[in-house]
């Protein structure tokens, strides 16, 4: 599936990650929870950069 604005979305996926990993030095308690979504979300964006299904 080709998204005409894959490469943005990319980049949002990539940033929410990021501001998780930020949020476990915050909250180091939450830290498995924070790993899980930043797996999450990079998943997502190497989906999107594929051209991949993005159903959930």
């Amino acid at each position: 599936m080709h998204l005409s604005n894959a490469r943005r979305w990319e980049k949002l996926c990539h940033q929410q990650a990021n501001i998780l990993q930020g949020l476990s030095q915050t909250f180091p308690e939450r830290t498995q929870a924070h790993q899980e979504l930043v797996n999450y979300w990079r998943g997502l964006a190497e989906r999107v950069r594929r051209g991949e299904s993005l159903k959930l």
